[in-house]
C-alpha cells in the first residue's frame, strides 16, 4: 500500500478520516503517516501542513 500512496506524491488529493476529510497536495508518505500541505482547511493556515496517521485514513481520493 506505501508503493501506492508514494506514487501520489506531488498530486491532488482528498482525505477523509473519521472525523474530517481534507484536500491538499500529497506531500510525503511513510510506514506510518503522511503529509499533507493544506491551504483550505479550518484551523491550518495557508501553506500548512497536517499529518495524518495512516491507521485513521478512511479513504484517499485522486482530485
Amino acid at each position: 500500500m506505501i508503493e501506492e500512496l508514494q506514487a501520489l506524491v506531488n498530486k491532488e488529493v482528498q482525505i477523509a478520516t473519521a472525523l474530517e476529510t481534507i484536500q491538499g497536495t500529497l506531500v510525503s508518505v511513510d510506514g506510518a503517516a503522511l503529509t499533507l500541505r493544506t491551504s483550505e482547511v479550518f484551523g491550518y493556515e495557508s501553506g500548512s501542513y497536517a499529518i495524518i496517521q495512516l491507521r485513521f485514513i478512511s479513504y484517499i481520493r485522486l482530485l
